[in-house]
This record gives structure tokens, C-alpha cells and sequence, in this order.
């Protein structure tokens, strides 16, 4: 049945596809195509559910005449809990954008959209259900493709051009470090099917390296992650949305499936691998986070730290299998698969979010915004609540992946028996006390100047709070809140998927590791029940209370000064200064501070960009030697026949040589 339905979600996509050729009425396309998402979306929810409730995998499997190839598909537990994440955000992302385009007045533009927003959403789906190597290859590529051209939507821009071309070169690099790793794994074997993939641990490491370059690109782990913050700024909201919510999560996928096809153990480098990777990420992330002024570029950096909390996650879980600590690592994996869930519904609120701000003041720059409290109190409400959420405070579902890893570390610590265990504790929690402070500190700095104060900038907002621009975020944070305190309710499915992915879980580590979760997971629950009940009651009394006086309203105090204005405002730049400065010589930021005159200086302004650490340090370099080798190259290029001829005589001579020569 749950195959069932995800033929059908696909058909009505193909089918909607083909219907979009003949319409000619922008309206009537812009309706057809938020309907036909909607609606495959709730196809791809049932047949997820169908899976994860019944607990029983299932399959469709038919001969293909391509080489290595068959059309086979499998839905087990861990498929459906991705599908699930797919089905809820590309479903509530389409809803958003019947708002965000219905001023759009191309009809063309509306119909690639809808086409290409198509291709990405069947692309992820057939990614997380393909169980064969050249199928899911084709489904990569197919997923890459559609959602180059999204990014590229609004091409007559530079900016939008540049960040689609880098996230094409990005994409088809990681892909053929994934053609390299599949052509491995099949070079035994007739049909390259997922069931058949084992290799013995001569050959782990090697496997796991291409694995985590290939997949780490499209996740965004450092230093593969040029891409993310280039593409998410460009691409409409919904698409980053999209993108950032589930997309970037297939890499993580595909991670977990190499993991699984291990035949002789993991190795110890892999957890330590993974750890390393996981928290640099998640460190430089949040401090890039800080320092950027680009609202969905901060939203971007964001998504980068918290691919390296599910990556710390997956380390701890591969360090505890290594190690034969069966808790660690179902504890670890577990954290790391919570983590995929909740940030991808937080993450899609806040970009959604940014997109209602985008549309109502036509700028990303937090540093013109303020006082959007006041214009969109509905959208600020929800961003809030995001903020909150995706800062890892309880009692949102951010906070439960954060805890469900530091479980797994606390139980590293006190199981593990070498220097080196206690070792990866430190490192893991002493990255996740950093990352989670600093999300406390950059979503209070884009929240503040975003939403509360004064305007900035002289800005005319346009009001869009109501219909599909709201009910997506609306739904989007009541899901928030109920896993943050029902978070009890969605773990056996998350264990289960887990479990069922882990080669050779024991029955009894399995026992206890839902006792841990079922003693913590509930009274956080309850707890975070009652801090809602309280905040609500408060606030239904505070409310009670001003109805029986008069507000009056007044200028801000200010030190006694009468004539407040906003530029005595904290800025962007101000608030994350004193954290960056900490970081001055990891970063390298550009600083420039004019001060005019003495004790009173009739002018004054501070100002500083920052640019990314690992494109400065890695590919600016790398880049720089490319164009010299590549221009000194280009002066063999004649124009001239005579010479190519040459050429293709030295070429044919040279083998010629080697062959009589006895070289092979």
C-alpha cells in the first residue's frame, strides 16, 4: 500500500507536469500547480505513515534494461521518517507559494516554477525510496538538476546567476565523487541493488571518505559547503525552504545507508571522522551566522551548524559502534535522526518567515529592518517562536535532538574506558555548549534588530500576513510545539528506524536505550506542558490587568535625552561585535571605524564585513592556480587547423612508442 501511494503521488505529478504545457491562464497554472504538490504531498504522507506505523518494509522491484540497473523500490522505516519530513514541508512550502507568486505576472516564469518545483519534490522522494545504484544516481541527478533551475529562478539577476552556477559545479562535483563510490561498491556485480552493496573493512575507509565527500557536499558540511550560502539567498523562499528542510538532509541519508552496508565493523576513524567534521561545522557555521547581515544568508549559515549537530550525532554514533558501546551508538544515531526532523520543520518556518519579510520590504539586509513587530506582529510571533526553537531552549523540538546527543555523550563518558572516549565526550560537548550558545546569541541579534526597535530605515512595508502567506507558518510552529513537548510520542518511530537500519543491534541494548529515552523524553514533556500552561495564564492575566487601565505611549528613555532617534539603536554589527573580536584572528574580518573631531566628534561609523574563512583559505587559493594553469594552457589553443593536426600527430606518435615499447 505505501508503494501504492507513492506511485500515485507521482503520477499526479507527471500528470500536473503535462497539464501545465496547455495552460495559458496564469491564475488557473499558479492553482493547478499548489494543488497537485498538495495533494502528492498527502500521498507521500500516507505512504509514509503506512510504513512506519505497520513497521513492515516494502517493495517493488522491475527489470531494467540499462546496464547495472533496475527499477527498485524499497520503503523501510528509515525512508519513511525522511518521506515523512518531505511530505510536510514540500506540501506546507507549496501552500506558501501560492502567496509568495501571486503577484507574479509571467506566465512562463510561474509554469517553470511549478515544473521544476515538480522535478525536486519527485527527485527527493525517488532519492529516499530508490534501492538501486543507477536509479538513486539518476534520482540525484534529477533532484540537482530541478533545483539548479529553482535557485535560477530570477536569473536576470547577477547575484542569482552566480549562486546557481556555483551550486552547479558544487552538486556535479559531489556527484561524481558518488559515481566513484557506487562504481565500487557494483564492480562484482550484475545489478547494482542497495541489497547487494557490502564491502569488508580493507576497503572501509576508503568507501567512507568518497561517501562523505559526495554526500557531505550536498549536506554542506565544512569545507564542502560553498554552495549553501550562496544558493539559499538567491533561490525563492520556498525553494530555500524546501532546499534547507529536507534536500540538504538527503546527503545525511545516503550516509546512513553506506553505514549500513558495512560487512566487517566500523572502524574506529569513522566516529572520529565524523566528530571532527560534525564540529567544526557546527562551530564555524554559528560564528559565520553572527557575523553575516543577509537575513536568509544567516538562515543558511544556520543550516551549516546544524548539519554539523546531526553530524556530531552520527560520529557518536559510529564512535559507540565501533567500540561495541551498543547505547552510545543507538543513543547517537538516534539524536542525529531527531535532529533531521526538527530542524527541517524549524528551519523551513524561519525561511518562510524571511520570505514574508523579504516580500514586505524588498531588502535581506538586517541592518535597514527594525520595528517589523509593529507592521507584521503575526509573522514576528511565529519567527520568534522559530528562533526559539531552532536555538535549542526547551520546550521545542530543537532542544530535543540536542539533548537526545548529549544523553549519548553522557553515557560515553561514563561507559567509555579509554583516554581516547573521554576525549570525544569533551570534544563533542564543548562544540555543542559553543554551538548552543552562540544560536542563543544570533537568533536574539536577528530577532532584536529584525522585529522589535525602530525602523532602521525608512522602508514602506506591505502588510501580507493572511491566507497561504500564514497558515503554512501557522502549522509549522503548532508542529513545533508538539514535538518539543510530545517528543515522547514520535521516538519509538525514530528508535525504530534506527534499529532497523543498525546492522546486528543487540535485543537487551535496544531494551535499555528505550528506557533512557522513555525517563527523559516524558518529563521533558510534562515539564514543557506546564511552562505553556503557566506562560498562557500569565499572560491571559497580564492582559486581564491593562484592560482596566490606559496605555499611553512615549518615546523610548534614553539616558535623559530628548529626541530619541533609531540610530542609537544596537545595530547587527554592534551586537555580534564583542563575540567576532573574540574570533579576530580565525575570521579576519574587515574592519573600518571613522571617528571626525575630538571629544565630541561631529561623525562617527563602524562597520565590518566578514568573509567566509574556508573560501578565503581553501578555494580562493585553489582558484587562483586553476586560472594560472588554465591561461597558460590557453595559448596552445592556435585557432589554426594546421596546428590541431600537429597535435593529433604528436598525440598518436607518443602511442605508438609506448605500445612498441611494451608499455600496456
Amino acid at each position: 500500500m505505501g508503494i501504492l501511494l507513492l506511485f500515485c503521488s507521482w503520477a499526479l505529478l507527471g500528470s500536473g507536469s503535462l497539464f501545465l504545457w496547455f495552460l495559458r491562464n496564469k491564475n488557473v497554472t499558479h492553482l493547478i500547480g499548489t494543488v497537485t504538490v498538495l495533494l502528492s504531498s498527502l500521498f507521500t504522507l500516507g505512504g509514509a505513515l503506512w510504513v512506519l506505523i505497520g513497521g513492515k518494509p516494502e517493495e517493488f522491484y522491475l527489470p531494467w534494461n540499462v546496464p547495472f540497473g533496475a527499477i527498485y523500490l524499497h520503503i523501510d522505516l528509515l525512508s519513511a521518517m525522511f518521506l515523512l519530513v518531505l511530505s510536510v514541508v514540500g506540501g506546507l512550502c507549496a501552500l506558501y507559494s501560492y502567496g509568495y507568486f501571486s503577484s507574479e505576472q509571467n506566465h512562463r516564469a510561474l509554469e517553470r516554477y511549478w515544473l521544476f518545483y515538480f522535478g525536486l519534490f519527485g527527485g527527493i522522494s525517488l532519492v529516499f525510496t530508490a534501492y538501486n545504484g543507477m536509479l538513486f544516481l539518476l534520482a540525484w541527478e534529477g533532484m540537482s538538476i530541478a533545483s539548479f533551475f529553482l535557485v535560477f529562478h530570477e536569473y536576470n539577476k547577477e547575484e542569482v546567476r552566480k549562486a546557481g552556477w556555483v551550486y552547479l559545479i558544487a552538486t556535479h562535483g559531489g556527484t561524481a565523487f558518488l559515481l566513484l563510490l557506487f562504481g565500487i561498491l557494483g564492480s562484482d556485480l550484475e545489478v547494482c541493488d542497495f541489497n547487494a552493496f557490502q564491502y569488508p573493512a580493507t576497503v572501509a575507509t576508503p568507501i567512507f571518505i568518497l561517501a562523505c565527500i559526495g554526500f557531505g557536499t550536498k549536506a554542506g558540511f565544512m569545507p564542502l559547503h560553498v554552495w549553501l550560502p550562496e544558493a539559499h539567498p538567491a533561490a525563492p523562499s520556498p525553494v530555500s525552504a524546501l532546499m534547507s528542510g529536507v534536500m540538504i538532509k538527503t546527503g545525511i541519508y545516503g550516509l546512513i545507508r553506506v553505514i549500513s552496508w558495512s560487512e566487517g565493523g566500523i572502524p574506529l576513524s569513522w566516529g572520529i571522522l565524523c566528530i571532527g567534521l560534525g564540529s567544526v561545522t557546527g562551530v564555524l557555521g554559528i560564528l559565520h551566522a553572527l557575523g553575516k547581515k543577509d537575513l536568509k544568508e544567516i538562515l543558511a549559515y544556520s543550516s551549516i551548524e546544524n548539519i554539523g549537530i546531526i553530524g556530531m550525532g552520527l560520529g557518536i554514533g559510529l564512535y559507540g559502534m565501533s567500540r561495541s558501546l551498543g547505547i552510545v551508538a543507538l543513543l547517537g544515531f538516534t539524536s542525529a535522526l531527531f535532529h533531521v526532523i526538527n530542524h527541517g520543520l524549524l528551519k523551513s518556518s524561519l525561511f518562510l518567515s524571511a520570505g514574508t519579510v523579504l516580500h514586505a520590504t524588498h531588502t535581506r539586509n538586517i541592518e535597514e529592518l527594525g520595528g517589523l513587530w509593529k507592521k507584521l506582529p503575526k509573522t514576528g510571533a511565529l519567527f520568534g517562536l522559530s528562533s526559539f526553537g531552532i536555538s535549542g531552549l526547551p520546550p521545542l523540538n530543537g532542544f530535543v535532538g540536542e539533548f537526545t546527543l548529549f544523553l549519548a555523550v553522557l553515557s560515553l563518558s561514563l561507559q567509555g574506558r579509554t583516554i581516547l572516549d573521554i576525549l570525544m565526550s569533551f570534544v563533542v560537548l564543548i562544540a555543542l555548549g559553543f554551538i548552543g550558545a552562540g544560536s542563543v546569541a544570533c537568533f536574539t541579534r536577528l530577532f532584536g534588530v529584525v522585529f522589535l526597535g525602530e525602523p532602521r530605515k525608512e522602508i514602506k512595508v506591505r502588510v501580507v500576513e493572511g491566507g497561504t502567506w500564514i497558515i503554512p507558518l501557522y502549522i509549522l510552529g503548532g508542529l513545533n510545539l508538539v514535538l518539543g513537548m510530545g517528543s515522547i510520542g514520535i521516538a519509538p518511530l525514530v528508535f525504530g528506524a534506527v534499529v532497523s537500519t543498525l546492522p546486528g543491534i543487540d535485543y537487551h541494548t535496544a531494551l535499555d536505550t528505550v528506557r533512557i529515552l522513555r525517563q527523559t523524553l516524558f518529563p521533558l514533556g510534562v515539564l514543557g506542558l506546564i511552562f505553556l500552561s503557566l506562560a498562557f495564564l500569565l499572560s491571559r492575566i497580564w492582559n486581564w490587568i491593562l484592560k482596566r487601565r490606559s496605555i499611553g505611549t512615549s518615546p523610548t528613555w534614553d539616558c535623559g535625552y530628548i529626541l530619541p532617534s533609531s540610530r542609537m539603536q544596537y545595530t547587527a554589527s554592534s551586537f555580534s561585535q564583542p563575540i567576532l573580536r573574540l574570533f579576530r584572528r580565525l575570521l579576519h574580518p574587515t574592519e573600518f571605524f571613522s571617528w571626525e573631531g575630538n571629544i565630541f566628534p561631529r561623525t562617527a561609523s563602524y562597520a565590518y564585513t566578514m568573509y567566509d574563512v574556508i573560501v578565503r583559505i581553501v578555494y580562493e587559493p585553489l582558484f587562483r592556480t586553476i586560472t594560472k594553469i588554465a591561461t597558460r594552457i590557453h595559448g596552445l589553443q592556435e585557432g589554426r587547423n594546421q596546428v590541431y593536426i600537429l597535435y593529433i600527430a604528436l598525440t598518436l606518435i607518443i602511442l605508438l612508442v609506448m605500445f612498441l615499447g611494451g608499455i600496456p
